[in-house]
């Protein structure tokens, strides 16, 4: 697992000079076959040539249609999502949705715990209001029977980001909680709760982009829509990163 690189290393903020800035989809493509949220609740997307008359030449009027879980998907929690008196998607001030973030390495096997003293061990040096991105290798299984069984964070990891006090969480799993399939009959989602709980934003299936950026500092940008009322909303995050010596 390689260190990241101090942000003074990486000159933050962003340079004036734009050349050697690579931008990084962190999103899983949005389509019928991706994961389902809870692992039923599908996305239904259609796209249709509409019956509308035109003088376009060789030109049709398409249309889009899709239907969704909020949850499905690359997306990002609100506090709502588990406290019915926490903050809705839209009343988060906008600039909650870009923030100095960095990337870690902590690749394992299904059902496997990442806990607060490798966090720890990890941390190259979070501050108040950074993103933590979490490449656990599932990224690349978004659309097999094998994502659904994957690793998770510990309790007391949720506690030592709250320690760190992070802006925002960000996995490459369906959540960072316990799968589904290893929990216990009462189950009180210890991560969602403790961060959620304490209006630390959660970004769940991020897509392979992420591996790409491990040990690196980088500016995330991860705009939700404003679905009013709403406990999530779809994202398309992207990483703005500075390539040294480019």
């Amino acid at each position: 697992m390689s260190a990241p690189l101090s942000p003074s290393a990486e000159t933050w903020p962003l340079p004036a000079d734009r050349t050697d800035l690579r931008v990084v989809d962190l999103a899983q493509p949005i389509h019928a076959g991706m994961a389902g949220w809870r692992g039923t609740e599908r996305t239904v997307m259609q796209v249709a040539e509409l019956d509308i008359e035109h003088d376009i030449p060789g030109g049709r009027i398409s249309g889009t249609h899709l239907t969704t879980p909020a949850h499905a998907g690359t997306h990002v929690d609100a506090a709502r999502h588990f406290f019915p008196g926490g903050h809705s998607i839209d009343q988060y001030g906008v600039e909650r949705f870009a923030c100095r973030a960095t990337a870690l390495d902590v690749r394992r096997g299904a059902g496997e715990p990442l806990g607060g003293d490798e966090l720890r061990a990890l941390d190259p040096g979070i501050e108040p209001g950074d993103g933590l991105l979490l490449y656990f290798g599932f990224a690349e299984r978004y659309e097999e029977p094998s994502y659904y069984d994957h690793p998770y964070l510990t309790a007391d990891a949720a506690d030592y980001l709250l320690e760190r006090r992070i802006n925002v969480l960000g996995v490459d799993m369906l959540t960072p909680d316990c799968p589904h399939g290893r929990r216990p009959e009462r189950f009180d989602f210890p991560v969602h709760t403790r961060l959620l709980g304490s209006e630390v934003l959660v970004i769940e299936n991020l897509g392979p982009g992420v591996a790409t950026l491990l040990g690196r500092w980088f500016l995330l940008a991860f705009a939700p829509l404003r679905l009013e009322g709403s406990d999530a909303s779809p994202i398309a995050p992207v990483a703005l990163v500075r390539e040294i010596g480019r």
